[in-house]
């Protein structure tokens, strides 16, 4: 048997990237032949397909250097046809675009112009690395290096950080202190927040007096640590302040002689001896006020205790009555996925409750509906009106990639697509660890205070709003308003990208529980009906509190 395009020879490479175009005329017969029943055996196979891997951990730069963003093929193919493009959170508007051989700048972000080099030394053993001139603080956070070659694309996510080695260490003596000397250490210009050490002449630690750091507007950090040092105990002294990200430390010492420190007197004793036995008698009598403002203190909190639990108990009620009427009736939709739309590259479980994206184009019909470049499927369910969620089970690796929410029916299936509200999307998209909302003209950035592995997806019609959630915790993770998907029959929308998989959940066996007006009502806790079988819960009559 011929070899797979994995293992092609490094003579081969080439023509692997590029098996899906025409193969080479030949004007020997019998070589031909061979050729022909290999190019067939490629195209039998599918295009060429490789890996796109970056680095395993963030890359480290100083600000002001040149840093290399590296990325590369698995295996290492000819990448000079393909097309390489590097972005951040936006995929149009990108950091550096290299296609048809050529560098592209048309669409660059404006604070890359003129910083940004593609090493096109390596290509032709699949190096696609990026060089970014003149590092700055803006440069700090993660790239995206997408190499598509043809209908087929990877793509890999790697971190920059960046550091500033600041000033060297001030000192300074700064006054008088429990009969010692207090010396303060302070340098500016750091970036991240450096670590500050005072040390003895032994190079053994010593505890700080006191500490404080501030960051400038231009995001550069000031330190300050003070000690108190004591006659014939560690007058020696140094201080140092070094980079927690790059291998740069930078210290000043300084030695304290006896004449500078304060001396004893027998009248300073004396005196010091009387202040402590009158502080010691206003403090017994200080006690004895506090323990009777403590006492009517404390009858005072209970009475009000208990005038607040009852306002809550009535403020509680209210609040549940509102929640009843805003959110029942709901339904929940068991959401199957849509085989027909799945780009040929996903791969659906038998149930078509599961989707992950495999490794190679599957057979598949290519109709009207089915996307062919971006990997993305619909649910077969669609909603014209009420109320409805539904959940998903996100659970994916580190650094898993997908997206999913809402789209109108009649979005745009073929070719490249902007997952935006203006064209028809409503979704969350998460990356290497991170999530984001999917709004124009910039993603948001979301600050979430636990990882979901479930998302329930609200979409409400009567509201005019998607609305996305913790499912474990019920936390809100974001809410998109419904207006601009208004007049369109809706469907449940997914990306899957690599590593990733995404499970929709399955009907139970049996119909949930539907609390009565009885019982308590928190959002937390209500177990909504299922659309399979179907239960409402009818509005609740509005009672006096």
């Amino acid at each position: 048997m011929l070899p797979g395009p994995r293992h092609a020879g490094l003579s081969d490479r080439k023509m692997t990237v590029s098996s899906c175009s025409c193969l080479p005329r030949v004007t020997s017969s019998p070589v031909w032949v061979t050729i022909f029943f290999f190019g067939a055996h490629v195209r039998e196979l599918g295009c060429a397909r490789f890996r796109v891997l970056g680095p395993d951990r963030p890359i480290t730069a100083a600000v002001g250097e040149d840093v290399v963003l590296p990325c590369h093929l698995s295996p290492g193919l000819d990448a000079e046809n393909l097309e390489v493009r590097w972005f951040r959170t936006r995929f149009l508007v990108y950091v550096h675009l290299y296609r048809g051989g050529q560098d592209h700048y048309s669409s660059q972000m404006p604070e890359y112009q003129g910083r940004t080099e593609f090493l096109k030394e390596g290509l032709s053993v699949g190096n696609v690395s990026l060089k970014i001139l003149r590092t700055g603080l803006s440069d700090e956070g993660q790239y995206q290096c997408l190499v598509k070659d043809g209908d087929f694309y990877e793509e890999a996510a790697l971190e920059l950080k960046v550091a500033v080695s600041g000033s060297s260490p001030i000192l300074s003596v700064e006054d008088y202190q429990d009969g010692g000397i207090r010396v303060g250490c302070r340098a500016t210009g750091w970036y991240p927040k450096p670590e500050m050490l005072w040390r003895d002449f032994q190079g053994q630690q010593l505890p700080s007096f006191a500490e404080s750091d501030t960051q400038n507007h231009d995001g550069f950090f000031e330190v300050e640590k003070s000690i108190v040092i004591q006659r014939n105990t560690n007058q020696n002294v140094s201080c140092s302040v070094r980079s927690t990200r790059l291998p740069q430390e930078k210290g000043s010492t300084i030695s304290i002689s006896d004449p500078l420190f304060p001396k004893a007197s027998p009248w300073m004793a004396a005196l010091f001896v009387t202040l402590a036995a009158c502080l010691a008698s206003l403090v017994v009598c200080a006690l004895l006020v506090l323990r009777l403002r403590a006492q009517h203190a404390a009858e005072l909190e209970k009475r009000d205790a208990e005038i607040r639990h009852r306002d809550m108990e009535i403020q509680k009620h209210s609040a549940e009555l509102r929640w009843r009427n805003a959110v029942v009736p709901v339904e929940e939709v068991h959401v199957t996925l849509d085989a027909d739309t799945a780009h040929p590259q996903l791969v659906l479980s038998a149930g078509g409750k599961r989707i992950r994206r495999g490794d190679t184009r599957q057979a598949v019909p290519d109709n009207p509906g089915r996307y062919d470049t971006y990997h993305c499927i619909l649910g077969r369910e669609g909603f014209g009106a009420g109320r409805h969620f539904w959940e998903v089970d996100v659970g994916t690796e580190e650094g898993g990639v997908w997206a999913m929410g809402v789209a109108k029916e009649t979005m745009k299936r073929k070719g490249w697509i902007n997952p935006a509200p203006q064209d028809g999307i409503l979704a969350l998209f998460h990356c290497g660890g991170k999530y984001w909302a999917l709004t124009s003209p910039d993603h948001t950035a979301l600050a979430l205070a636990q990882t979901p592995r479930r998302i329930r997806v609200y979409l409400d019609f009567e509201g005019q709003q998607v609305a996305f959630f913790n499912a474990d915790s019920q936390d809100l993770l974001f809410t998109f308003p419904l207006a601009p998907l208004n007049g369109e029959r809706i469907r449940p929308w997914f990306r899957v990208g690599p590593i990733a998989q995404l499970t929709l959940k399955s009907p139970p066996s049996s119909s949930p529980d539907v609390p009565g007006l009885e019982d308590p009502l928190h959002p937390s806790c209500f177990s909504l009906p299922s659309r399979s079988p179907r239960r409402r819960v009818p509005h609740p009559p509005e009672s006096g509190t």
